[in-house]
């Protein structure tokens, strides 16, 4: 629609929807392109308009071709819906694939696959074969996507479908290989030996095809090459440990120039090096995994993000370690496309970052926040900036923490994302902690956000069970500044401490446990499971002195409202002051006070990265329907030969001078038609074209029928030889020798009596090559040279283009084509 229908999507009162049927029933061309465009309008503002659908089936015979564009597009809408109403069309869809327009045959075959009615099946498959081999590549694609949604209505077609997958395949159309592709990764996935003979041409088109294409093929291609490539990790480890004591002791060092600057000589020699170092592992590859390498990499300057994240998804599962990192530039450049794509890049960066950090460092700034960041994406660039501190750029990175926190306007959970990601870098390079430490304590007890402090308070847990020997004074004004923080997790977390390190701080424990026991009603509930802890640690310590409290903390806990307590606190009752089990008693210090691990500080996308880049399950971080694991590396694969073009067989049988078994095939149907054909044609006319050709053959000279005699000679011979035996060389050789000589001799008769020959025969070989001239004039020609001073009283049939050639039928004989 043009810019002057923009009314059409306006609302419609009812008599102008009453007027679609009126509209449609006309005989006018405008009025049906109104009607159609109504409905069009309709259906593109999320209107129903199924109740039309008898109405626009009546139009489907129209002669309009933007009429029946718009037919088509309304029916493949509801086809799927209105199943038995769209059966009544079926004849003229079949009528459709054959008609000239390659947009008409295109919508028939996507109407007519559009019906799911398993009873019209076998017509689907019928229809998706005529089409695969049609001449038109755009209608070739639409039967590619018409191959799933057979298979999806009917899987009992699944070897009729492979079949046709397989030409689609071996089909060299850049428009037609990636919904080829597509279709194979939908109907038969596990069929790698279709993919073998087409590996190399799919590498050749595939930076030609459209983009949504070249993702489906890139993303088939790192599949294929997991399961018939060698890891190239492992292949350069093992090279790199045989090449030690050899190439490498041979290298010399290169004499720097005469008037070049020293430093300049080595940074040259040293850049020289590492690409000599990474040739030769580029070199190591197998010649199709390099080929498959170096085919993808300028498909990281796509526009398209999808084909970057593809690329870099294969370069990831692929390429040796020391090539991954071309793909991060590309990475961070789709960064600025709209949020959905941003927040999609930025989670497979976040887990290419886990294992090559080393791929961003250099663009540690582009994931700096920006006022315009949705709060996902901000969380998730926090864990690449966490992950690319290193101690050289770690001070640009906490002063951007830094600015974070003390920015008012950003948003809670932002913040506590910041002060976690602090927590990190201070885990993860011990150099910095201490200098973390002191900004968090800064943090807790000046802060008057509620929610900062206790995040806080948590990551300093974390830090001080690191090493807690080394962080004593921390512990101890923590629990000095107990009365000051009211959140429950950070109050959690304070008397945990308390309790995991009561023997280093003997005497802040006791005091504390105090304070908590008068307030241990007002408490949340997973402080008080955190205060009988402490009572308990402290009496199995000191029980002489915290006897009382023990006693006093369980009798509260006894009447508590959660269950969890009540429980706790009788169990504590029964090991620590019952008499009846003295064997429980002896181990409860081995419960309570028995040394834990200090925990890691993890990515909080660390599980995501168990799933395959590039996938919604990756994205969601659980296995969704239709998700395929990446396969592993196999230990040993399969020759290069698989990947040989699969005609080199049939070029190599016709070279030998056999003949295959193809052109048997094409006898064998032109047989076929010429007895069809036959068979629907005038009898009379069979009979008079019959006596006109055998007369003509008994008149025909001497050098025409030797020519004859001998090309259907070396025909026979040439055909029994390829199939009974195509080894026997010397044979062929004989037979070509007399053919050319006898396609000589032939020529020099015609060039003789080409004179003579009529002008309507001249016209009918005059557009066909010598070797259909040869056979469409043979007829024809004995006929006129029966004699020069009798004419013919009946004209022999002129030869139409589609006869048959010398070499696929019998030139004397035959019944006429023509009237």
């Amino acid at each position: 629609m043009s810019l002057s229908d923009a009314h059409y999507f306006e609302e419609m009162g009812v008599k102008k929807y009453e007027e679609i049927r009126h509209l449609l029933d006309s005989r006018e061309k405008k009025d049906k392109m109104e009607g159609m465009k109504r409905l069009m309008a309709m259906i593109s503002i999320g209107r129903d308009a199924s109740n039309f659908f008898p109405d626009v089936v009546k139009n489907v015979v129209s002669d309009s071709l933007e009429v029946k564009k718009l037919v088509y597009a309304f029916l493949t809408h509801y086809a799927e819906q209105k199943s038995n109403e769209a059966l009544l069309t079926i004849n003229t869809f079949q009528k459709d694939l054959s008609d000239t327009n390659q947009l008409i045959r295109s919508s028939a075959l996507r109407v007519m696959t559009s019906i799911r009615v398993p009873i019209i099946a076998q017509l689907q498959v019928m229809a998706v074969k005529q089409c695969v081999r049609d001449s038109s590549p755009y209608v070739r694609k639409a039967a590619a996507h018409a191959v799933a949604k057979v298979y999806a209505l009917d899987q009992e077609q699944l070897s009729a479908l492979i079949e046709m997958i397989q030409v689609l395949l071996q089909d060299s159309s850049t428009v037609v290989i990636g919904s080829a592709v597509a279709a194979f990764n939908e109907v038969c996935p596990d069929r790698t030996d279709l993919l073998h003979p087409n590996y190399r041409k799919m590498l050749r088109l595939c930076p030609d095809t459209d983009e949504w294409g070249q993702i489906v093929i890139i993303n088939m291609l790192t599949r294929y090459g997991r399961q018939f490539f060698l890891d190239p990790n492992k292949m350069t480890e093992s090279d790199g440990e045989a090449k030690e004591g050899g190439k490498k002791k041979k290298k010399k060092k290169k004499n720097s120039a005469f008037y070049s600057d020293s430093d300049q000589s080595s940074s040259e020699s040293e850049s020289e090096s590492e690409s000599e170092d990474e040739a030769d592992k580029e070199v190591d590859l197998e010649p199709d995994h390099a080929m498959l390498l170096s085919t993808l990499q300028p498909l990281l300057r796509s526009r398209n993000a999808g084909v970057v994240v593809a690329v870099a998804t294969a370069f990831h599962y692929l390429a040796p370690s020391n090539q991954v990192a071309r793909a991060g530039k590309s990475l961070v450049r789709v960064l600025k496309n709209n949020r959905e794509t941003a927040y999609l890049v930025l989670c497979n960066i976040a887990t290419l970052v886990q294992t090559h950090p080393a791929m961003f460092q250099p663009m540690a700034k582009e994931f700096f926040l920006k006022a315009h960041d949705i709060t996902c994406s901000a969380l998730l660039k926090l864990e690449i900036l966490s992950q690319l501190a290193s101690e050289a750029n770690a001070q640009h990175i906490m002063k951007e923490f830094n600015a974070y926190i003390k920015d008012s306007s950003r948003d809670a959970t932002l913040v506590a994302a910041t002060i976690q990601a602090i927590g990190r870098v201070a885990s993860w390079l011990p150099a910095l902690t201490e200098s973390c430490l002191r900004g968090l304590m800064t943090l807790i007890a000046s802060s008057k956000n509620v929610a900062m402090v206790a995040e806080c308070v948590v990551v300093v847990r974390t830090l001080v069970q690191q090493n807690p020997e080394a962080r004593v004074r921390i512990i101890r004004q923590l629990g000095r500044m107990l009365e000051k923080i009211a959140t429950p997790s950070a109050r959690a977390s304070v008397v945990w401490m308390l309790g995991a390190y009561h023997h280093l701080v003997p005497k802040v424990t006791p005091d504390a446990l105090r304070q908590l026991a008068k307030s241990f009603k007002e408490e949340d509930p997973q402080v008080k499971l955190q205060v009988l802890n402490l009572a308990c640690k402290v009496y199995l310590s000191e029980p002489v002195i915290s006897e009382q409290i023990l006693k006093y903390v369980l009798d509260m806990a006894r009447y508590d409202m959660d269950f969890d307590i009540r429980d706790r606190a009788r169990m504590f009752r029964e090991m620590l002051l019952g008499d009846q089990n003295p064997t429980l008693r002896d181990a409860a210090s081995q419960v309570l006070l028995s040394a834990r691990a200090a925990p890691l500080m993890l990515a909080p996308s660390v599980d995501n990265a168990s799933f395959s880049l590039n996938s919604l399950s990756h994205v969601v971080c659980h296995a969704v329907t239709g998700y395929e694991v990446i396969p592993d590396f196999r230990d040993e694969v399969p020759s290069s030969k698989i990947r040989e073009p699969s005609c080199s067989n049939g070029e190599a049988s016709s070279r030998s001078g056999g003949k295959s078994s193809d052109k048997n095939k094409r006898k064998e149907e032109k047989r076929s038609a010429k007895e069809v054909q036959s068979f629907y044609s005038d009898k009379d006319s069979d009979s008079d074209s019959a006596s006109a050709s055998a007369s003509g053959s008994s008149a025909a000279s001497g050098s025409d029928s030797s020519a004859s005699a001998s090309a259907e000679d070396s025909d026979k011979d040439s055909d029994s030889s390829g199939s009974e035996d195509s080894d026997s060389s010397s044979g062929a050789k004989k037979r070509t020798a007399a053919k050319k000589k006898g396609e000589k001799e032939s020529a020099g008769d015609k060039k003789a009596g080409g004179g003579k020959r009529r002008s309507g025969q001249k016209k009918a070989s005059s557009d066909s090559d010598a070797s259909t001239e040869e056979s469409s004039s043979a007829s024809g020609s004995d006929d006129s040279e029966e004699s020069e001073d009798a004419k013919p009283t009946k004209k022999a049939p002129p030869a139409k283009k589609g006869s048959a050639s010398k070499k696929d039928a019998p030139v004397s004989g035959g019944k006429g084509k023509g009237k």
